[in-house]
C-alpha cells in the first residue's frame, strides 16, 4: 500500500476561486459587449455563499438570464444589448428576495454589481438546519466608511484581475481599520494570487485571529498549511470552518486531502461521500481520494468504482492520468497469476 501525495498543481486549483456560472443575454438592435460580475454579499460585505439564485431581468420585465452563485457568492453574465437591467436574488438561506438595478451603456466593457442580502434569522429556519451564513464579527459592524470604500475598490480591482491594485486597496482598508478581518482575508487571497505565500499566510492568520468564525479565512489558511504539509492544523481550521459552513464543497474537499495525508482513511472516505451528495462540480478530486482510502482498506472493487466515477465527472482532470494508472493497476492485480 502507499499514501497518496497531492500534486502542487491540484492544490493550486483548490486555492483558486472558481468563477461563477455564466449566462448570456441576447440582444435587441443596439449592441455592446459587457461582462457583468455580480457579487452577492451580506450587509457587512461578506460573501453570501453558494447555491443562491440570481436572475437577470430586462427593462421590459423579461427574464433573460439565470445563474447560481459559487462559494464566494459570485456569478457573471455576458450582456450584448445595452439598457436597464435588474438583478433578483433569492435562496433558502436568505430573508426574502433582494434586487438591484443597473444600466449597461453601448461602450461598457465590464461592470461589477453588488447585491446586499439578509440571512434568515427566524427560529424555524435556525432549528431546521445548521446556520450556513458567514458569522459577522462585532469589529466588522464598526467599519468606518473610508475603510469600507477602500474595500469596495479592492473588490472592483479583483474583478478586473488587477491583483496588485486590489492588494493596495485592501492594505488601505486594514490601515484605516486594523480590525477589518474580511479585508485581511481578501488581502491574503491577493498575495497568494501574486505568488507571495508568506504574506498571504500572515494576512490569513490575522483574519483568523480577529474573527474566530470567519469560515473563508479558516479555509484559506488551511490551504496554505496543506501546501506546507501541516495537515494537523489544517484539519483543525477546516473543521472550524465547517461549523459555520457545514456544506461547503471546497472545505470538504480540502478536509479529504488533509485526512488521507494523516492516514485517516475512514475520515477521508466519510467526507468524500458527504461531498458527493452535494453539488460538487469541479471537486471530483474527492473520488480519487476515496479510491485511495478504499485501496488502503483492502477494498479494491469499491476503489475501482470511485476511480471510474472520477473519470466520468472529470475525464480531463488534473488527476486523470493517476486515476487511469490506478485502474490499470487494480485490473492487473485481479488477473489470475500464472502457475
Amino acid at each position: 500500500m502507499f499514501r497518496w501525495a497531492p500534486k502542487r498543481m491540484v492544490l493550486g486549483i483548490l486555492l483558486m476561486a472558481c468563477s461563477g456560472a455564466a449566462a448570456q443575454y441576447v440582444p435587441s438592435t443596439r449592441t455592446t459587449n459587457a461582462d457583468v460580475q455580480v457579487r452577492v454579499t451580506f450587509q457587512d460585505d461578506r460573501a453570501a455563499g453558494d447555491r443562491i439564485r440570481v436572475e437577470l431581468i430586462s427593462e421590459t420585465g423579461t427574464p433573460v438570464g439565470e445563474a447560481y452563485t459559487n462559494a464566494e457568492g459570485r456569478v457573471s453574465f455576458h450582456i450584448i444589448s445595452p439598457g436597464m437591467f435588474e438583478l433578483r436574488v433569492s435562496g433558502n438561506s436568505l430573508l426574502g428576495t433582494a434586487s438591484e438595478q443597473f444600466r449597461i451603456e453601448d461602450m461598457d466593457k465590464s461592470r461589477t454589481v453588488y447585491v446586499r442580502v439578509k440571512p434568515k434569522t427566524d427560529t424555524a429556519a435556525t432549528t431546521a438546519k445548521p446556520n450556513t451564513a458567514p458569522v459577522t464579527s462585532a469589529a466588522d459592524l464598526r467599519v468606518p466608511n473610508d475603510a469600507r470604500k477602500a474595500f469596495h475598490k479592492g473588490m472592483e480591482a479583483w474583478e478586473q484581475n488587477d491583483f496588485p491594485k486590489a492588494a493596495e486597496q485592501f492594505e488601505k482598508a486594514v490601515s484605516l481599520y486594523p480590525e477589518y478581518d474580511s479585508a485581511y482575508n481578501n488581502l491574503g487571497v491577493m498575495y497568494f494570487r501574486m505568488n507571495q505565500p508568506d504574506k498571504a499566510r500572515a494576512a490569513f492568520e490575522r483574519s483568523v485571529a480577529l474573527n474566530d468564525k470567519n469560515a473563508d479565512a479558516d479555509r484559506n489558511l488551511a490551504r496554505i498549511l496543506i501546501s506546507e504539509g501541516n495537515f494537523a492544523r489544517a484539519t483543525e481550521l477546516l473543521n472550524k470552518s465547517l461549523v459555520v459552513e457545514p456544506l461547503n464543497p471546497v472545505t470538504l474537499t480540502l478536509l479529504c486531502v488533509a485526512d488521507i495525508q494523516q492516514g485517516n482513511d475512514d475520515g477521508a472516505l466519510a467526507t468524500a461521500r458527504k461531498t458527493h451528495q452535494l453539488p460538487h462540480e469541479g471537486y471530483s478530486l474527492v473520488h480519487y481520494v476515496a479510491g485511495q482510502a478504499l485501496e488502503h482498506k483492502g477494498q479494491p472493487q469499491e476503489a475501482y468504482a470511485e476511480y471510474e466515477t472520477y473519470l466520468r465527472e472529470s475525464p480531463t482532470g488534473a488527476e486523470a492520468p493517476q486515476v487511469r494508472n490506478a485502474l490499470a493497476r487494480l485490473t492487473a492485480s485481479s488477473q489470475p497469476q500464472p502457475q
